[in-house]
């Protein structure tokens, strides 16, 4: 038996690259916003979209109607968008908020993690969200149909492709405004009602203002209109509105990273973090 004191020896601790730190917070992210609200507007937006799709391609296939209008009908309704507006209210309102806080934030950003990484990872988490929600139930609606012989291979594909051509500034758009309006407060559920009342409010004052002028270029702030003019132009359909989709598409991408931009400067001030 000794009667020296025992040594300790710590090992030495490996650290992970960046990129595993930023996988880290997507996948935590992306299970801790797994919760009743999201759940069920998901599971809302894929019953609605891929029965729609699914009977309304049926019936083109009997009727001899446009396969490409079967396809686009779930995205020229203002319900798809309005579904996609509570994921974003519900999944992205605390993205930020809740770090804010509860001053995890300081954890976070910590050295060497950047604001870049903190937001790169928390923007890919409401963007997953998002592109489940908004892209996955159209391609599977296309699966599906072409499984049950509706349609073919190739026309499938082209619906996959108007999918994610509807769906990607989409989601882009919604995800810089989760980032912006959560980044000005400590409360999610100041946050959430931020989100959605900007949203809608921006959208009804758009359409009435261009109603009254006569100012169809005012509609480009109108996201309900923007997506309905590049989902005519995705699945090969005229498109009776007003704006132009290509314009659309770089509106709703653009106005999205801006955001996106506006969080990371407003972190920026919120915490002094070393280099």
């Amino acid at each position: 038996m000794s009667i020296s004191a025992p040594r300790y020896v710590q090992s030495t601790v490996a650290r992970v690259g960046r990129p595993w730190r930023i996988l880290a917070i997507v996948e935590r992210e992306v299970v801790r916003r797994a919760t009743w609200g999201p759940l069920f507007a998901v599971a809302l937006t894929w019953l609605i979209v891929v029965l729609e799709t699914v009977v309304n391609v049926y019936f083109a296939t009997v009727t001899g109607g446009s396969i490409g209008a079967a396809f686009e009908t779930p995205y020229n309704s203002v319900i798809w968008v309005l579904f996609l507006l509570i994921v974003t209210a519900t999944v992205g309102a605390g993205s930020l908020a809740d770090d804010i806080g509860s001053r995890s934030i300081t954890l976070y950003l910590s050295r060497p993690l950047r604001i870049s990484d903190y937001l790169t990872a928390k923007a890919s988490a409401i963007g997953t969200w998002l592109l489940i929600a908004g892209v996955a139930p159209g391609c599977v609606a296309a699966a599906i149909t072409a499984a049950l012989g509706y349609v073919s291979a190739s026309a499938a594909l082209a619906a996959v492709a108007g999918c994610f051509a509807v769906g990607l500034p989409t989601a882009i758009f919604f995800t810089g405004v989760a980032l912006a309006l959560s980044s000005l407060t400590r409360r999610s559920l100041y946050a959430g009602v931020g989100i959605f009342g900007t949203v809608l409010a921006l959208g009804v004052s758009v359409g009435v203002v261009a109603g009254i002028t006569g100012n169809n270029d005012l509609l480009y702030a109108d996201i309900a209109t923007d997506v309905q003019s590049i989902g005519a132009a995705a699945f090969g359909l005229p498109s009776p509105y007003p704006t132009d989709p290509v314009a659309s598409t770089v509106v709703l991408a653009l106005t999205g990273c801006v955001l996106a931009l506006l969080a990371w400067w407003r972190l920026g001030r919120i915490e002094v973090v070393g280099e």
